[in-house]
């Protein structure tokens, strides 16, 4: 039987999911009420540098393919060490992001009922809960899921963008004074809109004519992604919201003009979905990831190869941050902010490998200025952050270090 291979479009349609997923729902507002009128300028910046980060992964993928894709090079740059603290820091990352995923869709299910005596935290621990439920059985269809969830929200988000340009507030367009911590800070949250172009390797073995196919399919994922994240932030900045119903969500409010009295229930329903399903892809790629690195009982599969340890140990990280969203110890934006800390710190790995495995001049540039660049943006974190961070890590390579040394080579 012939083995099926992705063409450029499928690839394309593959990253841009993942890419786009909960983070065209949460960043937009969330971006413009910190930095302002200025978010725009902060979107088309990482925008841009999410063409050259795309790049740089997409060259590496080509020349070092394997389903292990930024684990991989790293290893092959620089040994299992930084392998496995590439490993560390997606583990990190997948303990606190998912969390505000759900948050997102717990705060636009309260909008539906606002005088129910539910709290958004109470929808968002639902949620955890059918998520604990799906991730123990037969979880096959949730790729195929987020991407129709994914395509759906940007064409609908994409329509909304465009029919809301009539009801723009009046006046200038970049009003108020720029302030660069919280331009700094904008930046940080918008690092979510990057995170997905690392798994252009986990599907490089998958691929037919691999130069062409992932070249083509990282253009085309570029251009929509660009495209529909800068017409939803643009819509979401502008939009007046004297025309409308107050209290209103921003996203809600932008896609009143194309769906009407149905704007909220629309948008609920989409986020939803598309935050479920952008969990358990997390989720489920984490767990598998913890058991296929780690030694012991959570190295523990069932008969049906499900990584039940594993998942086991993230439900308890994650029931604990709840805990703290429910007591208000934590919010949404603090939990991005921590996951992309962690996002960059691999990200950082994975370009001190490209540095160091692609020849040429021009790739080391860029791979130069994208480790100045993502490294400038974690000076951006809050300082308990970055203590955090650091901490975290020096108990990790004290912690795997000896087992490296021995030649163990996994968490």
């Amino acid at each position: 039987m012939r083995e099926k291979k992705l063409g450029p479009l499928l690839l394309s349609g593959l990253m841009t999911g993942p890419i786009l997923g909960s983070g065209i729902i949460l960043l937009p507002p969330m971006v413009h009420d910190i930095a302002g009128d200025y978010a725009i300028f902060a979107w088309l910046l990482m925008m841009g540098t999410g063409f050259l980060f795309a790049w740089i992964f997409a060259k590496l993928s080509i020349e070092y393919p394997n389903d292990a894709g930024v684990a991989y090079a790293a290893e092959k740059a620089f040994g299992p060490y930084i392998r496995n603290l590439a490993v560390f820091y997606f583990i990190m990352a997948a303990s606190f992001g998912p969390a505000a995923v759900l948050m997102t869709a717990g705060e636009y299910i309260q909008s539906l009922a606002p005088d129910a005596p539910f709290s958004a935290e109470a929808y968002g621990l639902a949620l955890f809960i059918i998520c604990l439920i799906v991730l123990c059985f037969d979880i096959s269809f949730v790729g195929k899921v987020s991407f129709v969830c994914s395509s759906a929200a940007a064409v609908v988000l994409l329509g909304g963008s465009l029919t809301s340009i009539p009801y723009f507030r009046e006046g200038p367009l970049v009003d108020g004074s720029f302030q660069i911590g919280d331009f700094g800070r904008g930046m940080l949250l918008l690092f979510w809109a990057l995170v997905g172009w690392e798994m252009i390797g986990n599907y490089s073995m998958e691929v037919k004519d691999r130069k062409k196919t992932i070249t083509r399919a990282v253009i085309l994922s570029s251009l929509m992604v660009t495209v529909i994240y800068l017409a939803t932030a643009g819509a979401a900045q502008w939009i007046d919201p004297g025309r409308f119903e107050s209290g209103r969500l921003k996203l809600a409010m932008m896609l009143t003009p194309l769906f009407g009295p149905f704007a909220l229930p629309v948008i609920a329903a989409l986020t939803s979905v598309l935050c479920l399903s952008t969990y358990l892809l997390v989720v489920g790629g984490a767990s598998r990831l913890i058991s296929s690195q780690a030694r012991g009982i959570l190295a523990c599969r069932t008969k049906d190869n499900k990584p039940l340890a594993a998942l086991c140990l993230i439900f308890i990280i994650h029931a604990i941050v709840f805990g703290c969203l429910f007591y208000q110890l934590i919010n949404v934006e603090t939990l991005v902010a921590i996951a992309n800390a962690f996002f960059i710190c691999n990200s950082l790995c994975g370009l001190a490998a490209a540095y160091r495995l692609l020849p040429g001049l021009v790739y080391r540039v860029v791979c130069v200025l994208l480790i100045c660049c993502f490294a400038l943006l974690l000076l951006f974190s809050s300082p308990w952050i970055l203590c955090f961070m650091v901490l975290m890590t020096a108990c990790f390579i004290c912690r795997n270090g000896h087992a490296v040394k021995q030649g163990h080579g996994q968490l």
